[in-house]
């Protein structure tokens, strides 16, 4: 028994250290695979850039021209309507919603019988009282010869005298009912106080009307105007403005300064109408504080011509069309034209280095639009290249990187 407990002893020991070894080999291999596998290659950390679009700038020479919105609208707006009430018998058939008449052309026709009746009447009643006083007339004269050989008193003369001033005074009141009731009859026809055209109508053959009713609404179609919103800004680049505006003829404004024009897109095509500016309206807006300038055009019924090809070819001018409008400015010498975009802060732009870093400057605003604006050249040089993309965050100097134009 001793001998057999002393035999396993070794036994144990030598599978402890077989376990070891193992154990061993397999911590030495896995170090070794650790140390002698490939590793990836670490490339530095590149800072990214922001990217930015740019615009040279363009330089432009001379006048500036102001820029203002609005909608067409008629200078002259007439509500057409009667004067006395009767039946009508006859509607122009230029007495449509975009109808055309001229000067004097009988638009509306109300049955004139019983005005012709009344007319009739009062004419009788007028030759009645011409009757009245001629006899009236003669009663006084036969009474003076009577009282001249004493076979009358002063009394009867007093009478007689009486009578007459009743008979001029009946007859002047014929008179002027005769006269009011051929106006009447002349009012049983409407005619057109202007060349024009017709907003909407509201009569028909047969109708009874009444006077003051909306029979129709008209307007002269040689008078449209745009009433524009100019900044105080805007109005200083304007020349002579306060000094010719409502004085003289339209072509005598054009002249002294007041020339413009109005441009619409019809069929995305822009057509120009020459214009003038013939007055600025009394007060200033009082939420904007701005100047309404109204600029009359000077023949809206011609075809507008093409702004690039200058062919009549667009459609006449339009109540209700929405216009843009330029007024002849000062001359500005030499100045930019940027996007709206591009102008920061009111009154700076960013300006990339040849080094394609960033750097602001302020500029001088001569105009500013909804899509554009005009800085003066101080300081500004041909071929600058202007930011009009947005950044977060500027500072002086930023780095960035330009985006290539396709």
């Amino acid at each position: 028994m001793p001998d057999r407990a002393v035999s396993a002893a070794p036994s144990r020991w030598r599978h402890r250290l077989v376990v070891l070894l193992i154990l061993a080999a397999g911590v030495a291999g896995f170090v070794a695979l650790q140390e002698f596998k490939p590793h990836p290659a670490v490339r530095p950390v590149v800072k990214q850039l922001a990217l930015v679009r740019v615009q040279p700038l363009r330089f432009v020479q001379g006048a500036l021209p102001v820029v203002g919105h609005g909608l067409v609208r008629p200078r002259a707006e007439v509500v057409l309507g009667t004067e006395v009430a009767g039946r009508v018998v006859e509607v122009s058939a230029s007495l449509v919603s975009g109808g055309s008449f001229k000067a004097g052309e009988v638009l509306v026709r109300l049955d004139a019988e019983p005005f012709r009746a009344a007319l009739a009447q009062a004419q009788a009643d007028r030759q009645s009282a011409t009757a009245a006083l001629q006899l009236a007339e003669q009663l006084l004269r036969r009474t003076q010869e009577l009282i001249e050989k004493g076979f009358l008193s002063r009394q009867t003369l007093d009478e007689r005298v009486a009578g007459r001033d009743q008979a001029r005074a009946a007859l002047a009141r014929a008179e002027a009912v005769e006269r009011q009731r051929g106006i009447d009859l002349d009012r049983t026809v409407v005619r057109a106080p202007f060349d024009g055209r017709v907003l909407s109508e509201r009569v028909d053959a047969g109708d009874t009307v009444q006077p003051g009713r909306e029979l129709a609404r008209i307007f002269a179609e040689r008078d449209l105007e745009i009433a524009v919103s100019l900044t105080d800004r805007d109005m200083a680049l304007v020349r002579d403005l306060w000094a010719t505006v409502g004085k003289g003829g339209v072509d005598a404004r054009a002249k002294a300064g007041g020339a413009a024009s109005v441009l619409v897109e019809h069929g995305g095509l822009r057509y120009r109408w020459p214009a003038v500016v013939d007055r600025v309206e009394a007060a200033v807006d009082s939420t904007t504080r701005t100047f309404n300038v109204v600029v009359r055009v000077q023949d809206p019924t011609q075809r507008g011509r093409s702004a690039a090809s200058g062919a009549p070819q667009g459609p006449p001018l339009l109540v209700g069309m929405y216009a843009s409008v330029e007024v002849a400015g000062r001359d500005q010498g030499r100045y930019a034209l940027l996007p709206r975009k591009a102008l920061r802060d009111g009154d700076r732009i960013w300006l990339l280095t040849p080094e394609d870093t960033v750097t602001i400057r302020p500029v001088r605003v001569l105009s500013a639009g909804d899509e554009s604006v005009a800085v003066a050249g101080d300081g500004l040089s041909e071929g600058m290249r202007v930011v009009v993309s947005d950044l977060p965050v500027v500072t002086e100097g930023l780095p960035v990187r330009v985006v290539e134009p396709r």
